[in-house]
């Protein structure tokens, strides 16, 4: 009939409402306070509906995880855009700190296994690092700084190898070629 509302959504936006309620669930109560029916009844979908775009509450995440590094990959690039040569790396750069920050606690429910307490303890890694490059002949300006940045290029090339561990070694080399670049 022209001019009626259709009673069903096109799969893209039923998958999308799916994302959007168990986003909502996790963040609130966490990867084990909520199931397929939670998900599916803030959805408004039947249970079968969420079977046609999830195995099980595992590739639901999944999903969740592609969504959320999309969205910063894209705000990212949109950033880096904007400028030319080193200074587009730098938009990058900021930009991913940004949208890092500003979702905080959705990356760390979806990519750590344990949520952040109220007062972390400090880091004890960094901190070490930290006393290493201030005990050196010729310190860098800001020692904590600059184990902050290297703590997490260490970090995002551990990540790295553990997806693609046949790059190790050129990863490695080129984290030493970094380390060796900013510190003589």
């Amino acid at each position: 009939m022209k001019g009626t509302t259709p009673r069903t959504k096109p799969a893209g936006e039923r998958r999308t409402d799916l994302l959007d309620a168990a986003e909502a669930l996790l963040l609130s109560r966490g990867v084990d306070g909520f199931t397929i029916e939670d998900v599916t009844t803030g959805a408004g979908v039947a249970k079968g509906t969420f079977y046609l775009h999830f195995a099980n509450k595992g590739d639901l995440l999944d999903a969740l995880r592609e969504r959320y590094v999309q969205r910063f990959a894209e705000a990212q690039l949109a950033e880096a855009r904007k400028h030319r040569g080193v200074a587009g790396i730098q938009a990058w750069i900021r930009a991913g700190v940004a949208e890092y920050l500003g979702d905080v606690r959705l990356h760390d429910v979806l990519f750590h296994p344990t949520t952040r307490g109220e007062s972390d303890a400090p880091n004890t890694v960094t901190t070490t690092l930290t006393d290493l490059l201030a005990a050196l002949d010729h310190p860098p300006a800001d020692p904590q700084v600059m184990a902050t940045i290297l703590y997490a290029a260490m970090h995002g090339v551990t990540d790295h190898i553990i997806h693609a561990p046949d790059t190790a070694d050129r990863m490695l080399t080129g984290l030493n070629n970094l380390v060796h670049s900013v510190l003589t």
